[in-house]
């Protein structure tokens, strides 16, 4: 972490009485979030789709969405969100960026129907320095990994385009004068990519880019400026772009094999022990139960023969059951378990 936490940093589910918060803090962005549109209803309508995707009771056929919270203290700064079963209740439609060289094209496409996403990740421009970022992006994939079998095998994230109030290159050259909308509007109105909506406009075929302009073709698979620190995370988690660009903005779709992410293949699990000060501390990352019961800190804590050595207070939070486990992630982690014996798989 850059500096000391601002406060107590803990993680759970977004509730329903947190979108006024929600709210307040995507007021934040300066545009372009789609899956975090600053609009008190679809903000709701994601949150209460998130607690029943908690709660356990839908089928997993059933598209879910996990949208979990950062708070420093009580107050909330940060989300980040996993998605399964993309493109099941409205189409996820993109265009493949084919070829090579001067015969290069793009080609509408819903490869990446029934994968899971992550994405809805946004931290409070106010806490940006504290390095918390990285740990709000993390946390997605100890979530996975606590039962994995609810997420599919090929994880993607969709990285935002060269794109603003201004506009957009490729949706201004392809789209702006058929739907006679700004960017932002399309952006905002087609944001479920209903192919109803969408059949008249998206094009049939093999869509040549060397008739592009030249701002048009440098715009595909780039991400947007602010977008390249998560570009570094995500990459750095494994994540290879997929050869698929968003349909509007041109931004890379990136994708992994779930259980290759480096944070799921190098997190640690077992007992966690509470002390009142943690002598050599490093930052860690520390979650508990299950996708139902999902809860997680960010602290300073240190592993030991015995498990994890963490501050009490963060402890506490974390609600433990008696003999229940952690997993924990630290920017020392290895493939190496802590406790002695066979390691069982967390699955």
């Amino acid at each position: 972490m850059a500096k000391e936490l601002p406060g107590q940093i803990n993680i759970r589910p977004i509730a329903t009485e947190d979108t006024d918060a929600l709210l307040d803090m995507v007021l934040q962005s300066t545009g372009g979030l789609s899956s975090l549109q600053p609009r008190y209803e679809f903000l709701l309508d994601y949150v209460q789709k998130s607690e029943k995707s908690f709660s356990g009771k839908m089928d997993l056929s059933e598209p879910h969405k996990y949208l979990l919270a950062m708070f420093s203290d009580e107050k909330l700064i940060g989300c980040a969100a996993v998605k399964t079963q993309i493109g099941v209740d409205s189409p996820f439609i993109n265009f493949d960026f084919l070829g090579d060289g001067l015969d290069q094209y793009l080609s509408a496409s819903s490869r990446f129907t029934g994968a899971t996403e992550v994405g809805s990740l946004f931290l409070h421009p106010d806490y940006r320095a504290y390095g918390l970022g990285k740990y709000l992006a993390k946390v997605r994939y100890l979530l996975m990994a606590a039962e994995s079998w609810r997420f599919g095998d090929t994880i993607i994230a969709e990285l935002r385009g060269i794109c603003g109030a201004q506009g957009s290159p490729l949706y201004d050259y392809l789209f702006k004068d058929k739907l006679e909308k700004t960017f932002l509007e399309a952006d905002t109105e087609y944001f479920d990519r209903n192919p109803d909506a969408l059949g008249d406009i998206v094009p049939i075929g093999k869509v040549d880019v060397s008739d592009f302009p030249i701002e048009v073709r440098a715009s595909l698979a780039q991400p947007h400026p602010s977008g390249n620190a998560a570009m570094r995370m995500l990459q750095a988690e494994g994540f290879i772009f997929s050869g698929t660009i968003d349909l509007f903005d041109a931004g890379p779709i990136v994708h992994a094999y779930r259980d290759t992410i480096r944070t799921i293949m190098n997190r640690k699990s077992g007992a966690a022990m509470p002390v009142d000060s943690v002598a050599g501390g490093q930052p860690h990352l520390v979650c508990a139960g299950i996708v139902e019961d999902f809860r997680a800190v960010v602290c300073s804590a240190a592993s030991s023969i015995q498990g994890l050595l963490m501050p009490k207070k963060e402890y506490d939070a974390l609600n433990l059951k008696p003999g229940e486990d952690v997993a924990w992630w630290s920017g020392n982690a290895s493939l190496r378990h802590t406790r002695k014996g066979p390691v069982k798989a967390q699955i």
